[in-house]
C-alpha cells in the first residue's frame, strides 16, 4: 500500500510541477503587442513592433512624436539613455506630441 501511494503521490508531485511550469511559462511572454511609431518634425518616420516590457530601445533620429498602437503604457525619454531625462508616458493606444524633435528612447511598461 505505501508504494502505490508513494507512486501516485509522485505522479501527482510531477503533474503539479509540469501546470506550474506550463502555467509560469504561458504567463511570462512578457511584450507589447502591437506597433509603436516615432516622427521628426521633417517627417522622418522610424517603428517598433511588439517590442519586449522592460527594454530601452533607442530612436535612430530625434522625434517631435510618439504614437503608441500597442497594449502596453510606454515611458518616452529626452535623453537617449531611459530613465534619465524628461519622461512622458504615452498610454496604449495614445499618442505624446512636443513639438520639437527632442525624443530619444522609449521604453515599455506593464
Amino acid at each position: 500500500m505505501n508504494a502505490a501511494l508513494s507512486r501516485a503521490g509522485r505522479a501527482a508531485l510531477a503533474l503539479g510541477a509540469a501546470l506550474a511550469l506550463a502555467a509560469g511559462l504561458s504567463t511570462s511572454a512578457h511584450g507589447a503587442a502591437g506597433s509603436f511609431t516615432y516622427r521628426s518634425t521633417g517627417g522622418t518616420v522610424g517603428n517598433f513592433v511588439d517590442p519586449p516590457n522592460n527594454t530601452c530601445f533607442f530612436f535612430e533620429f530625434p522625434a517631435s512624436r510618439a504614437e503608441n498602437n500597442t497594449n502596453t503604457r510606454a515611458k518616452v525619454y529626452n535623453s537617449a539613455f531611459c530613465g534619465s531625462g524628461v519622461v512622458r508616458d504615452v498610454p496604449a493606444h495614445g499618442t505624446v506630441d512636443v513639438g520639437g524633435d527632442s525624443l530619444n528612447s522609449v521604453q515599455f511598461v506593464p
